[in-house]
């Protein structure tokens, strides 16, 4: 009884000389074998209960509790109070241990997990660690920090339950993620670390500069900063653009909305290229134009598109749509190309009803001069007439159609050939020019 007294004071002396160093206390493997023990049968078996677990802190207390009708062994750590699973790092103002292995910690005031292999830093007021289940509960607005690549996100919500081992969190209640580019809004959220991925459901919605976007789902692939929205995705987008007035020689801003719909959206960060694709009944709509394909690709800022399948380009202001199976615009020359089945619906501008149509191997068209170049088998039909061609130009501006390349026109049975035809499809007007001739019916020309 002495020996004890005597090894309790030198103890208790140890620890007033030195208050500074942290005393590193090992968990015993024995505990789980005691016939006592609060833990099943099965849980003695568990692999995890073998994982060598550190905890320390300046102040120690140890008492008995008895726990679902059992003694066990409770150690209160203060004064940076740690638990080290593997090379993770738990620690708290307060860290109350129950059991030598450290099976259940609870966490108080200023709890701190830093994970140093992912780069993530999780801050909390209070957790419950759980060795056996190998995670860590968070409560009270906890808030998770990634660093990793050049790459810093934080997510706050209401819980997390983060999986020590997995480098895998679940987190609930109004999550907030933030990065560099935007803001995501969401109820629920799984971040795996490992996947580089955090998956928000819940009809989570997107903030970024001038742009606002929901879906059902939505996946952030951290490391690329490339996002894909899943469910009834919707872009609303606010951008200013320059709009040129040729009479006046002048240059203006004019502030452009647009809102942009489809089954799926995908933003991917390819190094210094970014690539935006609506897939599944794309939908662009803007108050002068709409957009419809079955895929739309944007590159470069909406400075390169690519659409694809079912392809419909209203263009209100000079009353026409251009349909065809692939388009390709680039707007740095104002150029796009139509094929695959291409035609021009002539539409009156304030009704929008057909007057007319043109279909052709191709179609270009080119915006500074507000024109169209359809090539190879041009047919054009009038309310009236009917027009051949090998190549023909549209001026959207007058609506003025030039055919040329050996045209033909039939009206009222009658079919004549001319050097150029000039057509005027929504008012069914038509000029001859150069060598008119008129074709007897059954002669080829």
């Amino acid at each position: 009884m002495k020996k004890q007294i005597l090894f309790f004071c030198f103890f208790v002396s140890v620890l007033r000389a030195n208050p500074s160093p942290i005393p590193v206390l090992y968990g015993s493997e024995d505990l789980l074998k005691k016939e006592n023990s609060i833990f099943s049968p099965e849980k003695k078996k568990d692999k995890k209960d073998k994982i060598p677990v550190i905890w320390g802190g300046s102040s120690l207390t140890q008492e008995e509790r008895t726990i679902n009708g059992f003694p066990v062994k409770v150690f209160v750590l203060g004064g940076g109070a740690y638990i080290m699973h593997k090379t993770i790092k738990l620690s708290a103002r307060e860290i109350e241990i129950i059991g030598e292995d450290a099976l259940i910690g609870n966490l108080k005031g200023q709890v701190v997990v830093e994970d140093f292999q992912n780069g993530v830093t999780l801050t909390a007021s209070k957790g419950v660690y759980d060795k056996m289940a190998g995670t860590v509960s968070l409560e009270n607005n906890p808030v998770l920090n990634q660093k990793k690549d050049g790459k810093v996100v934080k997510i706050q919500c209401q819980s997390i339950v983060r999986y020590l081992e997995e480098a895998k969190t679940n987190l609930a209640g109004k999550v907030v993620v933030t990065s560099d580019e935007f803001q995501v809004f969401g109820e629920d959220a799984v971040f795996s670390e490992k996947e580089d991925r955090i998956d928000l459901a819940g009809e989570p919605f997107l903030f970024s500069e001038n742009r606002f976007l929901i879906g059902k789902t939505l996946s952030y692939f951290v490391k690329e900063g490339s996002i894909q929205l899943d469910g009834d995705a919707t872009i609303y987008q606010v951008s200013y653009e320059n709009k040129k007035d040729k009479e006046k020689d002048t240059t203006t801003k004019e502030r452009v909305v647009t809102l942009f719909t489809g089954k799926t959206l995908t933003h991917q960060n390819k190094g210094k290229e970014t690539i935006t694709s609506m897939n599944g009944d794309a939908f662009m709509y803007r108050t002068s134009s709409e957009f419809k394909a079955n895929l739309l690709e944007s590159r470069r800022n909406n400075k390169d598109i690519k659409a694809t399948g079912n392809v419909s380009y209203l263009d209100r202001d000079n009353g026409y749509r251009m349909e065809g199976g692939l388009l390709s615009y680039d707007k740095d020359k104002g150029y796009s190309y139509l094929t695959e089945n291409p035609r021009i619906v002539f539409l009156d501008k304030k009704e929008l009803s057909e007057r007319g149509q043109l279909t052709a191997v191709f179609l270009e068209r080119f915006d500074e001069r507000f024109e169209v170049v359809a090539r190879g088998n041009v047919q054009v039909e009038t309310q009236t007439a009917t027009a051949t061609g090998e190549y023909a130009t549209y001026h959207e501006k007058r609506d003025e159609l030039v055919m040329e390349g050996n045209p033909t026109l039939v009206k009222d049975n009658t079919k004549v050939s001319a050097g150029k035809i000039i057509l005027f499809p929504k008012s069914d007007k038509a000029f001859l020019t150069d060598g008119l001739k008129v074709i007897p019916n059954g002669e080829k020309k």
